[in-house]
């Protein structure tokens, strides 16, 4: 059987590799060298490589149709993907399944031979009222965000946070003004939308950012009733002053307006200090949620990303609570390897991974060097071994008595 192992590091992205198959989860550069990217949603921190024209991207269609109405004129090169779909790529399958983030967010599963890893990118573990939380998908290697990884971010129950935010707003306009709840356009803003049809009368007007998507997720099933700031409609309502306004937060100068209240929606609120009323509703996991995902997930090894400072954090409490070896993504690849593969022959691939320029002269020194720091689980016998075998297999030829050509 021919032997493979499954190999995880951050470059730019999570880049994943399975003998000779490499792709890249959400790149934030434009990775050359991965010529498959899988993009989880829609938001933009996550979707930069839409904008990559000459490699191969994959999303749910969901996320596809956001990031058009966005205003993204040409995107090249795309395929979807659906939910419990899978893609083959050479050895590997790439599979999704909801991250329960936004509509059309995705965690991919990467299914190799002998062993799985899920990437999640930003994800939610409970149910809220536009999405259904995140499937588990058991793993041997889970990739996990950890913006909020850190025991100071535990949200209140939503139901309690939609209660104060109903009541704000009729607060607001019995006092005159008008409620203005900003948040981010995309996930929030149509959380808000949707707490306000579902337990209110109150009308609601939405800033045109906030419309398009809003227009996206009717057209998947999401009904939201609402009407855009610039419709005839919205202009004839707005002289009542009975309505709450949804906007981006990032509309500057709202908080001036005498005839606004104006709140800030977010995970982040309670850190938020200003005129704005904070609200803290999120659609990413909390550091309670993080903790039931990785327990339920059952993996034998966490890596963090997305977080920060957050991934150390949340590394040592996984490591402590649960038993589970975790760390941030950044500090060293990883490696897992197979019962069909020893030490040595995975140590062989990762040289000639090291030394790709064909005729090039590498030193022992340096390659053992190289290897000893990007691999932990290398010992120096086992490295000197590998040496010694590839140059028996004419993979490698001495120049020196301690240099090697690559071939």
């Amino acid at each position: 059987m021919r032997a493979l192992s499954l190999s995880v590091k951050w470059a730019g992205g999570v880049v994943v590799e399975c003998g000779t198959t490499r792709i890249i989860f959400d790149p934030q550069v434009n990775n050359l060298f991965c010529s498959n990217i899988f993009i989880t949603h829609a938001h933009s921190d996550h979707a930069k490589s839409f904008r990559y024209p000459n490699t191969v991207k994959f999303s749910t269609q969901e996320t596809f149709d956001i990031v058009k109405v966005g205003g993204k004129r040409e995107i090249y090169n795309w395929k979807p993907i659906q939910y419990h779909h899978k893609i083959k790529i050479d050895d590997i399958e790439i599979k999704a399944h909801n991250a329960g983030h936004i509509l059309g967010s995705v965690q991919y599963e990467v299914i190799s031979p002998e062993g799985n890893l899920v990437y999640t990118g930003d994800l939610n573990f409970i149910d809220t009222l536009t999405t259904k939380a995140a499937d588990v998908v058991p793993c041997d290697i889970l990739v996990l965000e950890a913006t909020f990884g850190s025991p100071e971010f535990v949200f209140p129950p939503n139901e309690l946070v939609y209660t104060d935010i109903i009541q704000w707003s009729l607060d607001s306009i019995k006092q005159g003004k008008i409620p203005a709840l900003q948040a981010d356009s995309l996930g929030n803003a149509q959380e808000l939308t949707r707490i306000f049809n579902s337990f209110t009368t109150i009308p609601v007007i939405t800033h045109s950012s906030v419309s398009r998507i809003n227009k996206i997720y009717d057209a998947y099933g999401q009904t939201l009733n609402y009407l855009d700031v610039e419709s005839k409609e919205a202009s004839e309502l707005q002289s009542s002053g009975e309505y709450v306004f949804i906007a981006p937060k990032n509309l500057k100068k709202l908080s001036e307006n005498p005839d606004f209240n104006v709140a800030y929606v977010s995970g982040w609120a309670f850190r938020f200090k200003g005129k704005r009323k904070p609200f803290i509703l999120s659609d990413h996991a909390d550091f309670n949620q993080l903790i039931n995902f990785v327990k339920e997930s059952h993996p034998k090894l966490v890596l963090l990303c997305h977080g920060g400072k957050h991934n150390t954090v949340f590394g040592k409490h996984v490591n402590n609570k649960l038993g589970i070896e975790a760390r941030p993504l950044r500090l060293i690849p990883t490696t897992m390897i197979f019962k069909h593969e020893t030490q040595v022959t995975a140590c062989e691939r990762e040289i000639l991974r090291a030394i790709r320029i064909p005729g090039f002269v590498y030193g022992r020194t340096w390659i053992t060097n190289q290897i000893s720091q990007n691999f932990h689980n290398f010992t120096t016998t086992e490295i000197n071994e590998a040496l010694d075998t590839l140059t028996k297999k004419g993979l490698l030829r001495i120049v020196h008595q301690d240099s090697y050509e690559s071939r």
